[in-house]
């Protein structure tokens, strides 16, 4: 598996450059609110940081795979991938009409509850605590203008 590793690594890699630099072409900053190139840097900035971390594990073998079984072997492979484009498909509309916090919560709950599989009860915690720690991050402290559906008044 080293070897799968290393050409994954190696390709995340060279494409995390290529997204950090294009990101920094575009510009950080225009005056002093983000500029167009913010969330292209730190995408790529993430994707350079794992690929590193991955390749290093991978020439010092220390990667530590457990027993390996194909994500399409299960019965439920398909229905998960199926459901999950469906439900991205879906979150568009549901932040335009609903707004970004109740929108976001729905998407993560049922990605929580129905493809992760954990209990309603972990689904809803982990879904309302990620999309008010989005809110914030995005809403308050980046001042990015996020859809406030039917809640903006």
């Amino acid at each position: 598996m080293n070897r799968l590793d290393r050409i994954s690594a190696i390709f995340s890699l060279v494409l995390g450059v290529a997204v950090l630099s294009q990101g920094v072409r575009l510009g950080l900053k225009v005056n002093l609110d983000m500029g167009p190139g913010f969330l292209p840097v730190v995408v790529g900035g993430i994707l350079v940081i794992l690929a590193t971390v991955l390749l290093a594990q991978s020439l010092i073998g220390k990667v530590e795979a457990g027993p390996q079984s194909s994500f399409w072997a299960h019965p439920h492979g398909w229905k998960a991938v199926t459901l999950t484009l469906a439900d991205a498909a879906l979150y568009p509309f549901l932040i335009f009409y609903m707004g970004f916090p109740v929108g976001t919560f729905l998407l993560l709950l049922f990605l929580f509850a129905v493809i992760a599989r954990l209990p309603w009860w972990q689904s809803g915690i982990w879904g309302a605590g990620t999309s008010i720690v989005a809110y914030f991050i995005f809403e308050v402290w980046l001042k990015a203008n996020l859809p406030q559906g039917f809640w903006a008044f």
